[in-house]
């Protein structure tokens, strides 16, 4: 559902956009104690056919636990950052517009680093803003849950009780537009921010999943670039993954698959080459099959329609031969101009996949066309398979969300990363010069 259609059943959807999930519930806090900023990485749900979903990816953050009522934490404040958090719960609690103001901006004027259409309203002044805020959360009993770094960001999660229960949400401190430090809400500015709320949103309803972890290393580590100029800023945010590289053809089944998600994903690629359609079907998840069969329909209806085409054209063809005898000749037929180009173009690329990111359940599958590691990042694009039980199933067919946001932007993050380290050359040595090496498992490949 997009904002707009948000926006038109009322002001409370409107502000659920802004987080990309909401999430009701009667408790659930982080387990972490003090005020002091650690490194901790966030784990991050990925939304699986509309709905998150726990994964081993992360994203590495300084951030400080806190679970202290507002009016606790808002005692004795001198950091730019909560001060200007303070001052915007305050006014809200006071109805005072123009205290509002004074710190408030509307996401849509923020800096921004997106690629989506960033949220903004109507009334998209603060007094706009603070009307939808009163009329959804109850800032007299508000609860600051933690304090966040995010590149230039302070972000703020906080608990505010609600008709319908307690609501999870964020706001933050950056820069606007024109560079000014102001207050705003996540609302499509900045993935990292949306995807930072979204996992403390998902801690509520499964706080064991969602654990912030200290001292994780995963083996890729990269840097998001949100300070500018490809830094990462004072306090930088890392995702953090597994995986591995690969250079496995898709098209070949006779070379063996690394792994037992490459040998399903393959056969899935072979069936759809081959059009088994309906084999490849059933290698979705339920909501993704709904959606692979339209289209698999539309492409078996196209395929009818050019197979009725070219019979129509044969069958003219055979009649115009019939009526012009005459003009048939062992003479050979030239060659058409399309068939010379046919004939003198290279062989096409077949997919090979790249890199298998392994966040177990969930995977994503790199692929680009032919083989070696020197694909273009622009080349390089990515299937999420399941991992349910002893079996894997595509999914998310043609959905959507912050995730792929962040993963398709170049801008934040660089899929070079996901390229095999260079081969570093061999140290001379004598003996490797007198006598014969020794055959490796690479060289009987």
């Amino acid at each position: 559902m997009s904002v707009v259609e948000m926006a038109k059943r009322g002001r409370g959807a409107l502000w659920a956009a802004l987080g990309m999930a909401v999430v009701f519930v009667s408790g659930g806090s982080l387990p972490l104690a003090g005020q002091e900023l650690k490194s901790m990485s966030i784990p991050l749900p990925v939304v699986i056919e509309g709905k998150p979903m726990p994964s081993k990816m992360y994203l590495k953050v300084e951030m400080k636990s806190i679970n202290q009522s507002f009016d606790q934490f808002a005692t004795g404040k001198t950091d730019k950052a909560e001060a200007m958090f303070v001052k915007a719960v305050q006014a809200v609690r006071k109805k005072d517009v123009a205290a509002f103001g004074s710190v408030w901006s509307a996401p849509d004027q923020m800096k921004s680093t997106g690629q989506t259409k960033v949220v903004k309203m109507a009334d998209n002044g603060p007094d706009g803003w603070m009307k939808v805020i009163q009329s959804v959360f109850d800032f007299n009993k508000l609860t600051v849950v933690a304090e966040l770094l995010a590149g230039p960001d302070t972000m703020f999660i906080w608990d505010s009780e609600t008709k319908s229960g307690v609501l999870r949400r964020a706001l933050y401190v950056g820069p606007d537009k024109s560079g000014s430090v102001r207050l705003s809400a996540p609302g499509g500015n900045n993935p990292i921010d949306d995807m930072l709320q979204s996992a403390f949103v998902a801690a509520q309803a499964d706080p064991n999943s969602y654990k912030p972890v200290p001292g994780l290393n995963l083996h890729y580590q990269a840097a998001v670039p949100l300070g500018g100029e490809k830094s990462a800023g004072a306090h930088p945010v890392v995702f953090e993954f597994d995986g591995m590289p690969v250079d496995l053809p898709l098209n070949d089944e006779k070379v063996k698959a690394p792994s037992p998600v490459l040998d399903f994903f393959r056969k899935a690629d072979v069936a759809i080459h081959d059009e088994r359609y309906d084999a490849y079907v059933s290698d979705f998840t339920p909501k993704s099959q709904e959606k692979v069969k339209q289209w698999t329909d539309a492409q078996e209806k196209t395929k009818q329609e050019k197979l009725k085409q070219e019979k129509l054209q044969e069958e003219k063809k055979l009649e115009e031969q019939k009526l012009k005898p005459e003009q048939t000749t062992a003479t050979k037929p030239a060659v058409p101009p399309d068939a010379k180009a046919k004939a003198a173009a290279p062989p096409p690329l077949f997919a090979h996949a790249k890199f298998v990111l392994n966040a177990d359940p969930i995977f994503l599958v790199f692929q680009a066309p032919g083989g070696g590691s020197g694909w273009a990042p622009a080349k390089l694009t990515y299937t999420y398979v399941l991992h349910q039980g002893d079996d894997y199933k595509i999914t998310n067919f043609e959905y959507a969300n912050t995730l792929d946001e962040f993963l398709q932007n170049p801008a934040l993050f660089d899929k070079n990363v996901l390229k095999p380290p260079p081969v570093k050359a061999a140290a001379p040595n004598a003996k490797s010069v007198t006598e014969p090496a020794k055959p490796t498992t690479v060289n009987k490949k």
